[in-house]
């Protein structure tokens, strides 16, 4: 397992609403194109069953506890198979810590030493980049816009 920490200044129900809204990823990640929904959850629009496009994966929604867990899995796009992501939440002194996990199994046997540790940088970043972008959140962020 990996398994990558960080904190930031801002309420968990801000993390995880920067979590769970597909299109919020767009605007804390640094990817080239931007992040969209595909499907909508189960019960509700952002939950179990999600289904959001990132490249260069399609990801759905496994896990959705409102401000402490959020998780997702990866159902095409990435050079894994199982590849999981679980996210948790715990107010903190004010704000929030964030402990981001993932697993996976290697596509090609023999390859998690070179998998891993590329993960590890891609999680390292996610806990670098959320966590600036709630710093200075502008009004417009499609995390303060939908409704949870």
């Amino acid at each position: 397992m990996i398994q990558v920490t960080a904190t930031t200044s801002a309420a968990p129900e801000e993390v995880f609403r920067h979590l769970a809204v597909p299109e919020a990823w767009g605007a804390w990640g640094r990817f080239p194109t931007p992040a969209r929904q595909t499907r909508k959850g189960d019960t509700t629009t952002y939950g179990v069953g999600a289904v959001k496009k990132i490249w260069p994966a399609r990801e759905q929604t496994v896990a959705y506890e409102p401000y402490t867990h959020f998780a997702y899995i990866a159902l095409a796009g990435l050079p894994v198979r199982r590849y999981r992501s679980d996210v948790y939440l715990e107010a903190r002194d004010g704000g929030t810590a964030i402990r981001w996990e993932a697993v996976f199994e290697p596509l090609i046997p023999g390859t998690r030493v070179l998998a891993a540790p590329l993960l590890r940088l891609m999680l390292k970043m996610f806990t670098r980049w959320l966590p600036a972008h709630l710093e200075h959140c502008p009004a417009d962020c499609p995390a303060r816009r939908a409704a949870i």
